[in-house]
């Protein structure tokens, strides 16, 4: 009966498609005019993006370029999860940012016991 009525949900994000949100957002960092001089980086690790900048004013125009060009590309803005920005190198700033896939094992805990609680029958 089980695997007749199964209810199952997987959260990811295609990588193709951030990896060519990545390039668009390196273009545009490269040709820009406010964001030219600023030697901005942004690197892709496994599981997050590393964000290295020289000031908070063009980190928040890199995170608002990287977020449109994230919906442009179809990619949900819950998979982008911000840390804190921390000071690097140089008096430049880095800010890491978490690429959410699923959810966390505490909070999928949570919800079935609270499903199991509320529908008897699911």
């Amino acid at each position: 009966m089980a695997s007749v009525s199964s209810f199952d949900i997987v959260s990811d994000f295609d990588q193709q498609e951030l990896k060519n949100a990545l390039d668009q957002v390196e273009r545009e960092l490269r040709t820009r005019y406010d964001l030219k001089d600023t030697k901005t980086t942004i690197e892709l690790g496994d599981n997050m993006l590393t964000i290295n900048t020289d000031s908070e004013m063009t980190l928040q125009s890199v995170r608002d370029l990287l977020e449109s060009k994230f919906h442009r590309r179809g990619l949900s803005l819950k998979i982008l999860d911000y840390q804190p920005e921390e000071p690097a190198s140089g008096a430049r700033i880095r800010q890491v940012v978490k690429l959410k896939r699923g959810i966390p094992d505490d909070l999928a805990k949570k919800l079935t016991k609270r499903i199991r609680e509320d529908f008897k029958k699911v």
